[in-house]
């Protein structure tokens, strides 16, 4: 089930599976969507940035990162893992309520509402 506005993405999400990104090691990657502006968390740092209003064909640009380092493992896997955010270009709501972001047909990111 496709969603069409930005707003019904509004909440905090738990990233639970990323393309290609093992995340094995990091607990709680998280989204907090608000009207078209997308604030997260990655491996080592936080990013914010705005996308929308056409859900069918959006861009996460430009990503504004916060500052911080890790170790090489880490800064390595946050690397791939913005790389993906980087791509998606359609974000759908499941009949389950489980948000996908894709690239065209691909999916590359996986996540659940937060409770609450």
């Amino acid at each position: 089930m496709a969603s069409t506005t930005a707003e019904s993405f509004d909440g905090a999400w738990i990233v639970q599976k990323v393309q290609g990104v093992d995340l094995a090691q990091f607990d709680d990657l998280r989204f907090d969507f608000d009207g078209g502006t997308l604030y997260g968390s990655s491996p080592c740092r936080s990013f914010t940035t705005t996308f929308g209003p056409n859900m069918q064909n959006i861009m996460f640009s430009p990503l504004q990162i916060g500052g911080g380092l890790c170790g090489e493992t880490a800064m390595i896997a946050e690397r791939d893992f913005l790389q993906q955010v980087g791509l998606v270009n359609r974000m759908e709501l499941t009949g389950d309520g489980q948000l996908v972001m894709y690239n065209f047909d691909t999916p590359l990111l996986w996540a659940e509402r937060m409770p609450g």
